[in-house]
């Protein structure tokens, strides 16, 4: 697509995925924990987008070398949501700057919402985010922090609740669709956090039940739980998103399922690994008494906008 250098790095920006597997698979599979959800993202992005098509949300991979000309990191805008956050890895500062300008750079051509949300490694964000922020103006907001975990062995819960496990089928898709509506909010609230004015959502319900991500804890004839998983990405299958309703909480549920799912990754030969909410201490205890530990922590910023950068106000002189 197109690159820009500074301070000794070079940004290229690509918008096709297997371009970007071609180019940072090596980097990608050397720590494929870490870089999980780039992996699993782009893999996903180039076994579904068809051959020269175009999403109709902003798709991006921005590749970063060194002077060598080394990659050393990859960001991305994938998200087909509001506010299409983009994923920022641990970069150097000048980098992570460079990054930044170069994103809005492209996305004033072509005409792509604002840059508005940023997560990943905390020093490498807030240097992105700063650099935003020094050309488009605003305030600046934390939100959800994250913990990345894997698990070597899993623990099963003992007794175990009662109830089964089982993949979704396309009979339980409005279900789904219901508990993927909520879940965010859900997250929040149950983190102690008001919900976001603008809150996630999770789409391709549909997709993953037919790619039999989706996995459910049925006691009797009523579905109680929700564990979904990707696909393999370079022997790394992520974990996510994890919804029990609140009527069904504190039974168990969860801990069961995530640890059926993680024993038959592990016995499939992969690796495993979620994400948490670092203010949820319930998914926190969860994950721990199942044999996750803590790999690394992220930070999510929200950029304000300030007022003269609101669409149809006047800028003030």
């Amino acid at each position: 697509m197109s690159s820009e250098v500074s301070s000794g790095y070079h940004v290229e920006l690509h918008d096709d995925p297997a371009t970007v597997l071609a180019v940072a698979g090596d980097l990608l599979a050397a720590d494929p924990v870490v870089w999980s959800v780039v992996a699993s993202v782009t893999h996903h992005a180039a076994r579904t987008l068809p051959a020269g098509g175009r999403p109709t949300s902003p798709m991006w991979w921005a590749v970063v070398r060194d002077a060598r000309g080394v990659v050393v990191g990859v960001a991305m805008r994938t998200m087909p949501y509001a506010p299409h956050t983009v994923w920022v890895p641990a970069l150097p500062d000048d980098a992570a700057r460079l990054l930044a300008r170069t994103a809005l750079d492209h996305t004033a051509r072509a005409g792509e919402p604002a840059l508005t949300s940023a997560n990943g490694a905390r020093s490498a964000v807030r240097a992105y985010t700063d650099e935003v922020l020094r050309a488009t103006g605003g305030t600046v907001h934390e939100g959800r922090p994250d913990r990345l975990w894997e698990a070597r062995t899993v623990t099963r819960p003992e007794p175990a609740p009662p109830g089964r496990a089982r993949r979704a089928t396309l009979a339980d898709l409005a279900l789904v669709e219901e508990w993927f509506a909520v879940f965010h909010a859900d997250a929040d609230a149950q983190a102690g956090r008001a919900p976001e004015a603008e809150p996630l959502r999770i789409g391709g319900a549909r997709g993953r039940i037919l790619d039999g991500d989706i996995w459910l804890w049925d006691v009797g004839d009523e579905s109680v739980q929700l564990t979904a998983a990707r696909p393999p990405s370079f022997g790394v299958v992520r974990i996510g998103p994890v919804y029990t309703p609140a009527a069904h909480r504190g039974r168990g549920y969860a801990r069961a399922l995530v640890a059926d799912v993680a024993q038959r990754v592990l016995d499939a030969g992969d690796r495993v690994c979620l994400y948490t909410d670092r203010d949820n201490p319930v998914s926190n205890r969860t994950y721990a008494a199942i044999g996750f530990e803590p790999v690394l922590d992220q930070v999510n910023l929200a950029i304000d906008p300030a007022p003269a950068a609101v669409p149809g106000r006047a800028k003030e002189s």
